[in-house]
């Protein structure tokens, strides 16, 4: 099997573990790239609540719509592969906010997938794009110690 160091980037703040599951798999006996869609938003919504701008809760929507994802699908996983995946907040705009991602071994020796999200703040009762709020903008600053999200 190929094995690629991560380097996308290197470190990430958050890391999620994730549970391959029987379930996971498909016909070919590896993980089904739906399934790591799914690892990519559990790991994105525990992102949310570990840097504050989510609480779990969903009264009045989520806050946040999608509007891109990316993946490159780099090495299959199996079934008895132990997987992590680390999120970090990579750009904040006016109205969007671009998470990159990556799907890794637990040891960090193995990725198997990376890419980006790209996220719209949504006012779900109006309808309609809103402003990233400046809360979100001090939090995720905060906590990727990166003060450019602050502008």
């Amino acid at each position: 099997m190929t094995s690629l160091t991560p380097a996308y980037p290197k470190d990430f703040n958050y890391y999620h573990p994730i549970q391959v599951r029987y379930a996971d798999l498909d016909t070919l006996l590896h993980v089904n790239n739906v399934a790591i869609m799914e690892y990519v938003e559990t790991a994105r919504t525990g992102y949310y609540r570990a840097t504050g701008i989510w609480d779990g809760t969903m009264s009045g929507g989520f806050g946040m719509v999608v509007a891109s994802v990316h993946i490159d699908y780099l090495v299959s996983i199996q079934f008895d592969d132990t997987v992590r995946v680390g999120v970090r907040t990579a750009n904040i705009g006016g109205k969007s906010l671009r998470f990159q991602f990556q799907v890794e071994s637990t040891d960090g020796e193995r990725a198997f997938a990376r890419g980006e999200v790209v996220m719209v703040a949504f006012d779900h009762a109006e309808n309609k794009s809103r402003l990233v709020p400046q809360d979100w903008r001090q939090k995720l600053a905060a906590f990727e110690k990166n003060d450019e999200f602050l502008a």
